[in-house]
């Protein structure tokens, strides 16, 4: 079951406002590419380019859900992102605050991707997963579903406050 078979459970409990959060790509997802970055001198998966891509943080995140906490209006859905960028935009961005401003993103296939994975040691079923998540952002549908929820004002942390967390970690 799906986490659109659950919003859609919920929806029928009688005498509940119930809204559904549904969050971008969080940044700190972003943090995994560290390694990458290190070893091939690149990010890369098997969407990329000019992908659109909602991303969020976590304070922006629990601003929506204490919003949503003051209104009983259910159900409804409301799509939370910080910024909206690209995969290019993004290597761009992290490249810079760690001192590779050639930093760029690579398009994996999905086999590449696969394999990529795979050599993680990450268990099948998390890179089935994984791969159904990136199919959705590189051929759209993702950003289809949010484009009709589209929130009204993106919240507060953006692509380059991030950068500053991202190259941090990254030992910059």
């Amino acid at each position: 079951m799906g986490s659109h078979d659950i919003e859609g459970l919920l929806d029928q409990v009688p005498g509940v406002a119930v809204t559904h959060l549904r969050a971008g790509y969080f940044y700190y997802n972003l943090l995994h590419f560290k390694n990458m970055i290190k070893e091939a001198g690149s990010m890369g998966s098997s969407f990329g380019g000019d992908d659109r891509l909602p991303l969020v943080a976590p304070p922006d995140i629990a601003h929506a859900a204490a919003e949503e906490l003051t209104r009983a209006t259910g159900p409804r859905v409301r799509y939370v992102a910080s910024d909206e960028r690209t995969p290019t935009e993004i290597a761009r961005v992290l490249g810079a605050a760690i001192g590779r401003p050639d930093l760029q993103w690579i398009t994996f296939t999905e086999a590449q991707d696969r394999a990529g994975l795979a050599q993680q040691h990450m268990p099948a079923f998390v890179i089935e997963k994984l791969l159904e998540l990136n199919a959705a952002i590189h051929n759209a549908s993702m950003w289809r579903g949010y484009a009709q929820h589209r929130p009204a004002t993106l919240g507060k942390v953006k692509l380059e406050d991030f950068a500053h967390d991202f190259a941090a970690a990254f030992g910059k």
